[in-house]
């Protein structure tokens, strides 16, 4: 588990001295007043029209995530693995380290895949404020979130990037019966994707797939293009709130503002969803809000193709998919949300015929149109996510913390 936002942390927390965690509520005890347990892992219910897939960060967990049943993995990211290194990527450059680089980046992505069949990783997203204790790793921006890291970071370092999909490709050779794929983050412009998928092209083998991030309004606005381009997309929820609601997420004095359930989300994720349908580009969201039901529930309504969610939330989500699968009527069709064959779940609408009056009958007043639009209710600012942290499940004692926060 993991706080952030501490402000008066530093002055009251000394070297050495034994504090308990409460990561879920953003708590810091003194002491050892609780046990730490880890989530339990259930299996996942196994459905049909939306794929589960499970996140996997690091090694270690690859095999614990695969208790939970599934057999693919929506999101690991590099950066664990780099921060296990205690070098940035540039001090391998800077170096002439860049096969050792990718050397431990194939070896931890082989573990991580050894129980699954698929695995999407997303390159490299260092922020500055994230890995400034990385040797090598350059200064802090002012606003690192807004910073040099993502796609932009991998166009101006093309020798990284290039160590990157090496490793990649590595592990994809090794496993021609898996599907590797490779997905970019940041993207706000169709040159960049452009730019990516050239150095993507050298590297490419048959069981790999070229992917992008859609975490960026602009991402959202020319999803049109950036399907022509790309075999599958997936929502990073957690950046696409942020930069939607002008909300930084690592700044406590707004988080109570930062709401993965506005509205506004729920409309561009419906968007991009509906130009991937029609243009047959596989849809996916790895962000937090993957693991809330009623994030979920859209989704599968939408006909999103995959959902990525932590381990121990994959037995929730999947009953409620195997619940909304068990109860939709059974119309195979072609509709506006999905391809033929699939289950429509569009609301059917009859259609009010008109009333004819006999000559000289007066005319009857218009039925209302019936409103059918699917919409997410309008949540209250206070609902935003909780962190991502295995909480801290024995009861608390009624202890006065030493560090009060906002959970990011």
């Amino acid at each position: 588990p993991a706080i952030v936002g501490t402000s008066d942390a530093t002055s009251k927390l000394k070297d050495g001295m034994r504090v308990t965690v409460d990561g879920f509520n953003g708590k810091v005890f003194e002491g050892e007043v609780a046990e730490t347990t880890m989530a339990e892992i259930k299996k996942a219910i196994e459905t049909n029209k939306v794929k589960l897939k499970v996140i996997v960060d690091l090694p270690n967990y690859a095999e614990r995530a695969a208790e939970s049943g599934i057999d693919s993995i929506g999101l690991t990211r590099l950066e664990g693995m780099i921060a296990s290194m205690g070098k940035h990527p540039l001090w391998y450059e800077k170096h002439g380290k860049l096969d050792e680089y990718s050397k431990i980046l194939q070896e931890g992505l082989s573990k991580i895949i050894k129980p699954f069949k698929s695995i999407w990783v997303r390159a490299s997203d260092i922020r500055t404020d994230e890995f400034a204790s990385l040797e090598g790793a350059p200064e802090r921006e002012i606003n690192p979130m807004l910073g040099f890291h993502g796609v932009r970071f991998s166009i101006k370092h093309p020798e990284i990037l290039k160590a990157e999909i090496a490793a990649i490709r590595e592990v994809a050779e090794f496993n021609p019966d898996k599907k590797i794929g490779l997905m970019f983050p940041l993207i706000i412009s169709i040159e960049e994707v452009l730019a990516v998928k050239k150095y993507f092209d050298e590297f490419r083998t048959d069981n790999m797939e070229f992917g992008v991030m859609v975490e960026t309004p602009a991402a959202v606005q020319i999803i049109e293009d950036i399907c022509d381009h790309v075999d599958f997309i997936s929502f990073g929820t957690n950046d696409l709130t942020q930069f939607t609601l002008a909300v930084d997420r690592g700044e406590d004095m707004v988080q109570h503002l930062y709401n993965e359930l506005h509205p506004a989300i729920f409309s561009q994720i419906g968007h991009v969803i509906d130009v991937c349908n029609k243009k047959n580009v596989v849809s996916s969201i790895c962000g937090q809000a993957g693991s809330n039901k009623e994030m979920a529930e859209f989704l599968y309504k939408k006909g999103i193709k995959s959902i990525s969610v932590n381990a121990d939330a994959a037995f929730e989500i999947s009953k409620l998919i195997a619940d909304l699968e068990k109860n939709e009527p059974k119309v195979e069709e072609e509709s506006e949300w999905g391809t033929k064959g699939q289950v429509s779940v569009a609301p059917i609408v009859e259609e009010a015929k008109p009333v004819v009056p006999e000559v000289g009958e007066a005319m009857p007043p218009a039925a209302p149109v019936a409103d059918n639009i699917i919409a997410p209710a309008i949540l209250p600012v206070e609902s935003a996510m909780p962190p991502a942290a295995v909480p801290v499940e024995s009861a608390m004692p009624p202890a006065v913390p030493v560090a009060d926060t906002i959970a990011p």
